[in-house]
């Protein structure tokens, strides 16, 4: 997230990231929305506007003044297409009340692209740990049914080779090593990224390619299988 957030600006657009676990789970609905406002309004440097239209919008739902205060007041204003990265998003599942009005909010934002052209230039980038069936689980609404799934897959042997320049400069040395970490790992990023730390932190450097096989397997241990890594 971080990463693609950074290129997009790099693109002059307007990015904007809300971890939902900042906002607390131990809330009204009211305070909910009222913290994302909170949060969007202080990145785009509206926060004032944004108070003042949530404050002067007392009768409509939270739901309908967040989405409204985002097309009216923040769209408004901000020229440039606007991305908002919704991370942490599986918390949702732990709030007091159901967030089924918040999700279908997002849909009719991009169902309501047709009608309005504006809606074009509003995105909305979904993190967590969720299925389409976990954001609307309510049976009489249509379901989270768009947008593009990306699925976040292990790393593959091509993909784990830029973690190689960290092992070492001996190129035939490296491979061997890494060639041995993913045997453990299997290409789960956390763990080889941890085993590759491990590795380049180990001394003396190791000569040859037993001596690296060694080296991996001690790590493993220490590191994920002994009692003392429990």
């Amino acid at each position: 997230m971080i990463r693609t957030a950074s290129r997009l600006r790099d693109q002059a657009l307007n990015v904007l990231t809300v971890d939902l676990t900042e906002i607390g789970q131990n809330l009204t609905p009211e305070q909910w929305y009222y913290g994302l406002i909170l949060r969007l309004g202080r990145q785009l440097r509206l926060g004032d506007e944004l108070k003042d239209f949530w404050d002067g919008n007392e009768r409509l739902s939270p739901v309908q003044r967040l989405f409204t205060a985002i097309r009216e007041v923040a769209m408004a204003k901000c020229t440039t297409p606007l991305v908002i990265f919704v991370d942490e998003l599986d918390t949702v599942r732990s709030l007091p009340f159901p967030t089924d009005e918040f999700f279908a909010a997002i849909r009719a934002c991009y169902t309501r692209r047709s009608e309005d052209a504006e809606f074009n230039r509003l995105t909305f980038c979904l993190l967590g740990v969720a299925t389409p069936s976990d954001l609307i689980r309510d049976t009489r609404t249509t379901p989270f049914n768009i947008g593009t799934r990306i699925e976040l897959n292990d790393f593959t042997e091509r993909e784990a080779w830029p973690l190689a320049k960290g092992l070492g400069s001996n190129e035939e040395l490296a491979g061997a090593l890494l060639s041995r970490i993913l045997y453990w790992t299997h290409g789960h990023p956390y763990l080889t990224q941890r085993l590759c730390r491990g590795v380049s932190e180990a001394w003396p450097p190791v000569s040859d390619a037993k001596a690296a096989r060694r080296r991996v397997d001690e790590l493993c241990q220490n590191l994920f299988l002994s009692s003392s890594a429990r």
